[in-house]
């Protein structure tokens, strides 16, 4: 959460004079409005009190909680928002691309009316590119239909492991969770298919509109061992498997595909995950990603290299902190991370690469750093041409889908063999499967073969606060004590918010899911 969006919030329940009219007001959840007050200094009780100055004394959010006889998701709430890094800008280049995504999804809102027309010019389009796929022989061999291979099936499972019993009832009796402890998909989806279209896929089938930043990342060991957690090791990988060090004020550059501005958001978001799929953002050119780091290396041939932060010594100055001054391409990611700032940090994934290619079927053998990125091959992309990159092998079994640093959504994405087990419990036909497959290749687009779960919301807070807002719509009657001093009228005012935000507690068929 940036600091325009903090005076913001501030600004607005100075005027309104309480939370839930605060938070009625800018349309975001109680919640989220609470923990933005905190951060600010400008709210607080002696329970907040008593979690911040435990928080300053090194405590984690765990021996908080059970110092004071609570839950992690409790005091976790109760909690300013955190990031520890030095010398952070006044706004951060997240903080403008969010503001913009912000503003972009109110103005589309707002340009509803004219989804009729857009649709078909949408239509048009995609008439036309399937014309020049077809057209030209380079395009057809990467990206044609007949090529497209056997679908894969991928399994998707969001989840919070600080929610409680009472969540998981929550979840389990109105969010339509079989187990109460996650929201579940399985699809299927063409076998060329990148990262940047399973994005799109992802915010359709969780009920997301895009109107935050996303990423995708690998499990923390795999990192680890591929990087050998060295700047030099990370290095190696940029432009293979990493998003480069981007120069400042080039955040189109990562984020210029999203070019929604009006008309009807599923409409939008399924061109972005239908096929054919050619995605190549300009730093993510395997040539142009080194050259940028190369870059970074240079300029910063002798740094400083920070001391950790310490918790205890607030008011040590930076410059007491320099612990030595050495080259860049000789630290630890640790060390680096300490001293430099790097936006988007060092593990976001290039979204360039297709899905098959970076992750095995579960429990499959899997390759090392030294298994992959010698071979360069050439790739056609239709505003680039010929295009030589590494090739890339599975590394990994399992991925990570970020969405929304603030309210913090992770989807665990893993690759399944086969379908059986969704066949064995019932979940699924022969027929469905088949039907399934067809769809795939012949209309060159992802297909869900099972939901476990409902859609979910844009800035409601996360697992969390998605739990609170169910147990407000279906609940809030039923307390005597509500945990928060809600308004009478706060049922109401949440589900008009829920609504406009695109919430709807209404059952979507597995066919209409994408």
């Amino acid at each position: 959460m940036d600091d325009e969006l903090l005076r913001e919030i501030y600004a607005t329940y100075q005027m309104a004079g309480s939370l839930h009219r605060t938070a009625h007001e800018l349309g975001f959840a109680y919640a989220k409005v609470r923990k933005a007050l905190i951060t600010y200094g400008a709210y607080s009780t002696p329970f907040s009190d008593e979690v911040h100055n435990l928080r300053c004394k090194g405590y984690t959010v765990e021996k908080i909680a059970k110092e004071l006889n609570t839950t992690t998701k409790r005091v976790s709430a109760w909690l300013p928002y955190e990031k520890a890094i030095y010398n952070l800008p006044e706004k951060t280049q997240d903080a403008v691309r969010s503001g913009n995504y912000r503003k972009r999804n109110e103005q589309a809102r707002a340009n509803l009316v004219l989804a009729k027309h857009i649709n078909d010019e949408e239509r048009s389009t995609k008439m036309q590119t399937q014309i020049i796929s077809r057209t030209n022989p380079a395009e057809k061999e990467n990206h044609g239909a007949k090529k497209i291979g056997e679908p894969i099936r991928l399994h998707l499972k969001l989840h919070d492991e600080w929610i409680d019993e009472d969540d998981r009832r929550i979840l389990k009796n109105y969010g339509r969770s079989s187990t109460g402890n996650s929201i579940e998909r399985d699809i299927l989806i063409p076998h060329d298919m990148t990262l940047h279209a399973l994005h799109y896929a992802i915010l359709r089938l969780y009920g997301w509109q895009n109107g935050h930043l996303h990423s995708f990342h690998l499990p923390d060991e795999v990192y680890q061992k591929l990087t050998n957690n060295t700047v030099y090791g990370w290095g190696k990988l940029i432009g293979v498997l990493f998003q480069t060090v981007y120069p400042d004020n080039v955040w189109k550059a990562r984020y210029g595909d999203d070019d929604y501005e009006r008309g009807s958001i599923k409409t939008w978001l399924r061109k972005k995950y239908t096929g054919p799929y050619q995605y190549l953002g300009w730093y993510e050119r395997y040539d142009i990603a080194t050259s940028e780091y190369n870059n970074f290396v240079e300029r910063r041939s002798n740094m400083a290299v920070y001391e950790p932060f310490d918790h205890k010594n607030k008011d040590k100055s930076r410059e007491d902190s320099v612990a030595k001054q050495a080259p860049v391409i000789d630290q630890t990611l640790d060390d680096m991370n300490l001293s430099i700032f790097l936006e988007g940090g060092t593990d976001d994934l290039l979204e360039r690469l297709t899905v098959s290619s970076l992750l095995a079927h579960r429990g499959a053998k899997t390759v090392g750093a030294e298994g992959f990125g010698q071979n360069m091959i050439m790739r056609w992309y239709k505003e680039h041409g010929e295009i030589e990159e590494p090739e890339v092998k599975p590394i990994t079994d399992k991925l990570f889908y970020h969405y929304d640093y603030g309210d913090g959504w992770v989807v665990e994405i893993t690759r399944m063999s086969d379908c059986r087990d969704l066949i064995e419990s019932g979940k699924l036909t022969e027929e469905e499967l088949d039907e399934a497959k067809h769809t795939v290749v012949e209309k060159y687009k992802p297909v869900c073969i099972h939901q476990d779960g409902m859609h979910l919301v844009d800035d409601v807070g996360g697992v969390g606060g998605f739990i609170d807002m169910l147990r407000i719509i279906y609940e809030s009657e039923k307390r005597d004590e509500p945990r928060d001093p809600y308004d009478p009228d706060t049922k109401e005012n949440t589900c008009i918010w829920a609504q406009g935000m695109g919430w709807s507690a209404r059952k979507i068929s597995n066919k209409q899911m994408l």
